[in-house]
């Protein structure tokens, strides 16, 4: 009895282990072509990637949600992605209209991240939302890119090694 006890303790280890300890603050590697946005351009766009019951989550979900609300005020257009399903969703992306990850994006590395596109249209970065497993205002990688586009001004941050908290996407 004690060793199918310890057995199936093991078990439950390894999946746990294989599920959600190798999502933390791994390396990753951001690469995108340049896809069409999901909606006509003509206004900056944001994807937000995410994937219900990751533990990265925690860390953004306040921080998309006043964000979202924050920028969607000024004419930025938003959609979700990942995770087909809202109803497991936090908050702001339970009201966002779904985008399936476009075929060029299939090595995507994780979620919770990010894709933004200008107002004409063009991609114009892709990747983690902050560095770490919290973000805010003041750790955002994207709050400057969203503002830039705003201005006016080309960004283009398409390509980036970094480590991030990341869960794969289901």
């Amino acid at each position: 009895m004690l060793l199918i006890w310890i057995l199936g303790l093991a078990w439950a280890f390894w999946w746990y282990e294989a599920q959600y300890l190798k999502a933390f603050e791994r390396p990753a590697y951001f690469g995108a072509e340049g896809v069409a946005p999901p909606f006509e351009p003509g206004q900056v766009q944001v994807l937000h990637v995410w994937q219900a019951g990751c533990p990265c989550n925690g860390g953004h979900q306040a921080y998309v949600d006043e964000m979202t609300q924050r920028f969607a005020d000024k004419g930025v257009q938003f959609a979700r992605s990942g995770q087909s399903s809202a109803q497991t969703l936090p908050g702001v992306l339970k009201k966002l209209p779904f985008w399936p990850i476009p075929k060029a994006w299939t090595d995507w590395p994780g979620a919770p991240a990010v894709a933004i596109w200008d107002a004409a249209g063009k991609l114009a970065y892709v990747g983690p939302y902050s560095d770490g497993a919290h973000c805010s205002q003041d750790s955002s990688f994207i709050e400057p890119v969203i503002n830039a586009l705003l201005a006016g001004r080309r960004v283009n941050i398409l390509n980036q090694d970094t480590v991030s908290c990341l869960c794969d996407i289901q």
